[in-house]
C-alpha cells in the first residue's frame, strides 16, 4: 500500500464509524425520551438498522464498480444519508421517523462494506477499477463496430487496460469508443444507403479508390511522405463546406489542422479554377513544410499554380517595400537603444525605460500605431499602468520620437510592416481566398493584413490554430478587427499523432478549457487511439549525470533500429543545448543536424535545436533536455518584466512552449532536469532524482 494512501484510508474508516456512533447510541433515547415513543416503536426504529443490512447489498453491489466507481457511490450515500438524518429531527410522527430511518439506514450501512473494499484493494497493492463499458449492452457494442470476438473482453476492462484493448480493435470502433468513455453520447451508426462498399467513410480510412489505370500509376508510384497529407474522413465535410464568412478550425496538437488546411486550399483551388489562393503561416520554416506537403497532395494538378505559400511577413515585405527595397528588422539592443534616445528629457517616475517598451511592445507596435488618433483610440485592457488622457498624450510623444528615431536608423519591425502592407492592400485585394495556418501566434497587426488580403465574402478567410500552442504573441480579439467566426468555428478532437500517454501529459499541462481573445471557452482536451510507451520523466542530481542518462537514451533508440533523424532533442536555450546536449551527443558517436533555418532533416544525424524551433516538426522520439526550475519558465527573463499582466502573458506562452515541445514526440517522450524540476511536472508521474 502506497505510504501517503494509508493515514488516508485510516481517517475514511474513523470518520465512517464516528458517524455511525454519533446517532446509534442516542437514538433510542432520543425517541423514548424527546419523542415519547413507546418502547415498541422506538425498538421498530432501532431495528430499521438490521432489514437495512439485509436489503442493501443487494441494490448497492448493482451500482458500485459497475456504473460508478467506489468512491463515487461511497461520497453520494452520505450526502444523501446526511440529508435524511436532517430530515429525521424534523418529524415527530411514528410513520414518518420509521420511513426517515429506514431510507437513512438503507444509504449508511453499505458504506461499512464499501470502506472495507475500497481499504482491501489498496492492500492488494492495486486500485480495483469498475469496468468501462460493463453497462452496455452487448449488441450495442457490436453496433459500434467491435468484433463479436472482443465484445466480452472489452466489457471487463478499466480504464487502464482499456487503451490496450483499444489498439486492437479497427479504427472507426475505436474512436467511438473513445468518445462514449469520455461521456458523450455515441449513436449505432446507420450505413448509408446506395453507396458502394469502397465509398463508406469506414472504408475509405484504408482503400483509395481508383477508376483509371492512370491513377493506379500514379499511386504506385507515389512515395510514402504522400500518405502524411492523408485526410481523416470526419475532417472532408470541414474541407469542402461553403462558410459564408471567415471560418476557423482549432485542436489540440496532433489533431491534423495543418492537413485540414492543405485539403481546404487544394479544394478551393480545383472549385474555383479563375481565383487566387494564399496558404500562409507565422514563419518561414513552417512555409516551407507547408509548400512540401502542398506538393505532395496536388503534384501535377494545374489548381497548384494558383495557391500561393508564403509565411505571411514575406507577403507583407512584398506588398510594403516590393522587390527592391530591403527590411532591416530592429534587434533588441537596438531597440532600447532606440527608447533611451526617445526618453531623453520626458523620463518620470512613471514615465521610464521599462515601461515604454512595454507600452511598445504590446500596444503600440502590436497594433502597427503610428498616428496619434490610433493610440488614443485603441484599447489598452489587460495593461497593469492605467493612462490617464493627460498620461496618454506624453506616451505618444515618448512613441513618435521612437518611430523617428527608427526611421532615422532605416529600421523598422514586422508589425508596422504588416500594417503598412495592409494600407496597400485595402485598396486592391489580391486574393479571392487566404488559408491561414498556425493562426494562433498572429497579433493584431498580422491578423489585420489577413484581412486586408481579401475582399468579406463567402469562403475568404480559413483559419487553423490552437489557442494552448500560442507561443510569440498575446491574445487580441478577432472581432475588435473585423474577423468573425462566429458559427464557423470547428474544434477537433482526435489526435492521429501522438500516443495517448504522451498525451495525457501533455494535456495536463495546460487547462482543460482555454480562453481566446474574445473570451470563447472551449475545451481543449484531446484523445488519442495509439498507444506505447509511458513518457520518462527523470530528474538528476547533477549535470554530468543528465549527459550521461542522455547518451545511453541515444544508444538505446539506435540500437532498437529508429533512424537518427527521427530523434529531436531540445531545449529552452541555445546555451543548454551546448552544454548538456552537446556533450551527450560526442558521448554516444552519434552526429547531429542544427534546427536552423529551412534546412531538411539529413537520414544519419539527430536533430537538435531549442523549443521554439521544435514548432511544427514531429519525432518518433522526442528527448526534452534541462527542464529545470530556472529554464521554464526561464528566469533570466521574468525577472526582467516588472508589469504583472505582461508576466504572467510571458509565463502563460512558456507553460504553452513546453506543450508544444512535448506533443512533437509520436511514440517516445523523455523529459529530463538536474536538481530542482520545472514546477509544471509536478503535477504528472515523475521519476525519483538518479543519483540520491
Amino acid at each position: 500500500m502506497p505510504r501517503a494512501v494509508k493515514p488516508r484510508l485510516s481517517l475514511m474508516m474513523f470518520l465512517n464509524y464516528v458517524v455511525w456512533g454519533a446517532w446509534y447510541v442516542t437514538i433510542v433515547t432520543y425517541l423514548t425520551t424527546t419523542l415519547h415513543f413507546t418502547g415498541t416503536e422506538a425498538g421498530s426504529v432501532f431495528a430499521t438498522g438490521a432489514l437495512a443490512s439485509i436489503i442493501s447489498p443487494f441494490f448497492v453491489g448493482l451500482i458500485a464498480d459497475r456504473f460508478f466507481s467506489t468512491e463515487k457511490v461511497l461520497a453520494a450515500l452520505h450526502f444523501i444519508g446526511a440529508a435524511l438524518l436532517y430530515l429525521v429531527t424534523q418529524v415527530t410522527g411514528f410513520g414518518a421517523v420509521y420511513a426517515v430511518m429506514l431510507a437513512y439506514c438503507l444509504c449508511f450501512f453499505p458504506t461499512i462494506a464499501l470502506t472495507n473494499l475500497a481499504i482491501w484493494a489498496y492492500a492488494d497493492g492495486r486500485e480495483e477499477e469498475a469496468p468501462v463499458f460493463r453497462k452496455y449492452e452487448k449488441d450495442y457494442l457490436l453496433g459500434l463496430g467491435v468484433p463479436p470476438e472482443w465484445v466480452d473482453a472489452l466489457r471487463t476492462v478499466g480504464e487502464s487496460a482499456f487503451l490496450d484493448v483499444v489498439g486492437e480493435l479497427p479504427e472507426e470502433a475505436a474512436e467511438r469508443l473513445l468518445d462514449l468513455a469520455a461521456g458523450k453520447a455515441v449513436p449505432t451508426p446507420v450505413p448509408p444507403r446506395d453507396v458502394e462498399p469502397l465509398e463508406h467513410p469506414d472504408a475509405q480510412r484504408r482503400f483509395h479508390s481508383v477508376t483509371t489505370h492512370g491513377e493506379l500509376q500514379a499511386a504506385l508510384d507515389a512515395p510514402w511522405d504522400r500518405w502524411r497529407v492523408f485526410l481523416h474522413p470526419d475532417q472532408r465535410e470541414l474541407v469542402s463546406r461553403s462558410m459564408s464568412g471567415p471560418a476557423r478550425v482549432s485542436g489540440g496538437a496532433g489533431t491534423g489542422k495543418t492537413v485540414v488546411a492543405l485539403h481546404r486550399a487544394a479544394f478551393l483551388a480545383r472549385t474555383f479554377p479563375e481565383h487566387q489562393l494564399l496558404l500562409t503561416t507565422f514563419s518561414r520554416a513552417l512555409a516551407v513544410r507547408l509548400e512540401h506537403s502542398l506538393e505532395l497532395l496536388l503534384a501535377g494538378d494545374p489548381a497548384r499554380q494558383r495557391i500561393s505559400v508564403q509565411h505571411l511577413h514575406a507577403v507583407a515585405s512584398h506588398f510594403a517595400l516590393g522587390p527592391s527595397q530591403d527590411f532591416v528588422p530592429v534587434s533588441g539592443d537596438q531597440l532600447a537603444e532606440c527608447v533611451e534616445v526617445a526618453l531623453k528629457g520626458r523620463e518620470n517616475e512613471w514615465l521610464d525605460s521599462h515601461f515604454v517598451r512595454s507600452e511598445w511592445e504590446h500596444i503600440v507596435d502590436a497594433h502597427g500605431i503610428t498616428r496619434w488618433e490610433d493610440y488614443k483610440a485603441v484599447s489598452r485592457k489587460g495593461r497593469g499602468l492605467p493612462l490617464s488622457a493627460k498620461k496618454r498624450i506624453a506616451t505618444w510623444a515618448v512613441m513618435e520620437a521612437l518611430h523617428a528615431e527608427l526611421q532615422r536608423r532605416h529600421l523598422g519591425t514586422f508589425n508596422l510592416l504588416c500594417a503598412s502592407a495592409a494600407e496597400k492592400a485595402a485598396f486592391h485585394p489580391p486574393y479571392q481566398h487566404v488559408i491561414v495556418d498556425e493562426c494562433q501566434d498572429f497579433g493584431p497587426a498580422e491578423l489585420a493584413l489577413l484581412r486586408a488580403l481579401c475582399e468579406p465574402g463567402e469562403n475568404d478567410l480559413f483559419f487553423c490554430g490552437d489557442e494552448g500552442q500560442r507561443i510569440y504573441k498575446q491574445q487580441v480579439s478577432w472581432l475588435s478587427l473585423g474577423i468573425d467566426v462566429r458559427g464557423r468555428s470547428k474544434r477537433l478532437e482526435l489526435n492521429y499523432r501522438t500516443t495517448e500517454q504522451i498525451r495525457r501529459l501533455a494535456d495536463a499541462l495546460l487547462p482543460a478549457a482555454v480562453t481566446d481573445g474574445d473570451g470563447h471557452n472551449e475545451d481543449h482536451r484531446t484523445r488519442s487511439v495509439l498507444s506505447g510507451p509511458p513518457p520518462e520523466m527523470q530528474g538528476y542530481r547533477t549535470v554530468a549525470m543528465e549527459q550521461e542518462a542522455l547518451a545511453d537514451w541515444l544508444r538505446a533508440r539506435r540500437d532498437e533500429g529508429m533512424a537518427l533523424h527521427e530523434i529531436g532533442i531540445f531545449a529552452r536555450t541555445a546555451k543548454l543545448l551546448s552544454e548538456r546536449v552537446t556533450p551527450a551527443l560526442r558521448a554516444s558517436g552519434l552526429a547531429s543536424q542544427d534546427l536552423k533555418g529551412d534546412g531538411v532533416p539529413q537520414p544519419d544525424r539527430v536533430v537538435v535545436g531549442t523549443l521554439h524551433g521544435a514548432k511544427g516538426l514531429e519525432f518518433r522520439a522526442v528527448a526534452l533536455v534541462g527542464c529545470d526550475r530556472n529554464q521554464l519558465p526561464l528566469r533570466t527573463v521574468a525577472s526582467r518584466i516588472r508589469d504583472v499582466a505582461d508576466r504572467q502573458e510571458f509565463v502563460q506562452q512558456e507553460r504553452h512552449l513546453l506543450y508544444v515541445a512535448c506533443t512533437r514526440a509520436r511514440e517516445r517522450l523523455r523529459v529530463t532536469w538536474s536538481g530542482d524540476g520545472c514546477e509544471w511536472l509536478n503535477s504528472e508521474p515523475r521519476s525519483r532524482a538518479a543519483g540520491q
